[in-house]
């Protein structure tokens, strides 16, 4: 193993009631988790030292929410947005405890993700590409790509000056932004590339791909720093540690916790059914994960943090 950072951790199970994890997502501040369900309203649970309260539910979202994303700025860390799958995305005020805007897309929703400084939130649907919404005047899109090819997964750099987008042809394509012209095409993998991190340091990018591989490229000209394979199954969730020391990555069977420079396996968690969602906690090595429970093992799904005891 490359480090013993792990040595110390332990999974942490949280009340779990919803069925199916589909998304969950970290406020910016590390001090709400939010996971959404195929079951049953989104819930939220707030960490504190000593452990952490039972979850709330946010009603107001209503209980088909599949997308999660708590805006990444600390000036914004009250908001929430919540897609549905039917056309919806909710922006939910952590503040009043309710809906502040609802906002119609032009196809089904399968992917949302925030620009980091919060001014702008990116919404995948399978008709239209994208749609990218000022979260000043959200009323209506600023920017539709509509694109031939169906896009897995969508991420800003840290920069804000380029818009990554994962193809399910296998390539990431990659946009400037705001004026989306496209620049280049990452040729990731051979079959579809269904998830995209970004290194918060700004120095890679890492892709998981239905090709059961792991992707590590430079930022600097997109060129290929190193490929991990030895996964059991297609690889759907990848996402860099705060401090981009670490990439989390899962498939049906583990999660696998790689250094980023080296490669080397520092830590691996065995699972009793598929990994449906992971995101490190913003400021430390705390790790949480949803999964989709197994009727065939018995296995109910849950959500877990993975973090220092």
């Amino acid at each position: 193993m490359a480090t013993n950072a792990f040595q110390y951790h332990k999974e942490t199970k949280m009340h779990w009631e919803q069925g199916v994890i589909y998304d969950l997502s970290w406020s910016s501040d590390g001090g709400l988790l939010t996971a959404a369900g195929a079951k049953g309203p989104v819930r939220s649970w707030r960490l504190e030292r000593g452990g952490h309260k039972e979850g709330e539910e946010l009603k107001g979202l209503g209980g088909d929410i599949e997308r999660l994303a708590w805006c990444p700025a600390l000036q914004h860390m009250h908001t929430l947005a919540a897609a549905s799958y039917e056309r919806t995305v909710f922006l939910w005020d952590q503040r009043a405890c309710s809906v502040a805007a609802k906002l119609e897309t032009s196809g089904l929703n399968t992917d949302i993700s925030w620009s980091p400084s919060g001014k702008y939130f990116a919404v995948v649907n399978r008709e239209e590409g994208i749609e990218v919404f000022d979260v000043a005047s959200p009323q209506a899109p600023v920017v539709v790509a509509e694109l031939d090819e169906f896009v897995c997964s969508v991420k800003w750099d840290v920069s804000e000056s380029l818009l990554f987008l994962a193809m399910h042809h296998g390539s990431v394509e990659v946009y400037a932004w705001p004026t989306m012209e496209h620049l280049t095409t990452i040729p990731a993998h051979t079959a579809s590339c269904s998830a995209i991190g970004i290194d918060p340091r700004s120095k890679l990018i890492a892709t998981g791909g239905a090709d059961a591989i792991m992707g590590i490229w430079s930022t600097d000209d997109f060129s290929t720093v190193r490929t991990i394979d030895g996964y059991e199954s297609p690889l759907l969730l990848v996402d860099f540690s705060s401090d981009g020391r670490f990439i989390a990555s899962a498939d049906d069977l583990h999660i696998r916790l790689h250094d980023s420079y080296s490669g080397e396996l520092a830590h691996q968690l065995a699972a009793s059914s598929p990994t449906t969602a992971l995101e490190w906690h913003p400021r430390n090595l705390a790790l949480a994960y949803g999964s989709s429970g197994s009727a065939k093992v018995l296995t109910k799904p849950t959500v877990t943090i993975f973090l220092k005891s």
